[in-house]
């Protein structure tokens, strides 16, 4: 049993391949945006010293409105590599508690 259709119009073919162009379209938008953000992270690496991996996550954490979002997972996460990393008595659940 297949997921494809079993017959297709003339119609739904023109529909198909309509749709297709479109999303052919739109991936070559997508394809370009990339390009320009890759060059816009370069730049900033260039002319500023900042590099890429930090600026793009800054862009990220820009596009999303979400810093103090991120501040927080960030304090979460250094709170639990500490207590990970810490010497035995001061470690989660400590038998030295």
């Amino acid at each position: 049993m297949s997921d494809l259709p079993s017959t297709i119009t003339q119609e739904d073919r023109k529909k198909v391949q309509n749709a297709l162009k479109e999303m052919s379209d739109s991936m070559y938008r997508v394809g370009a945006e990339k390009d320009l953000q890759k060059d816009i992270a370069q730049r900033m690496l260039d002319e500023v010293g900042v590099n890429k991996a930090a600026f793009n996550k800054l862009a990220r954490i820009y596009h999303a409105s979400n810093l103090a979002e991120e501040a927080a997972k960030n304090e979460e996460f250094m709170e639990f590599a500490e207590a990970i990393m810490a010497p035995a008595e001061r470690q989660i659940g400590s038998d030295n508690d």
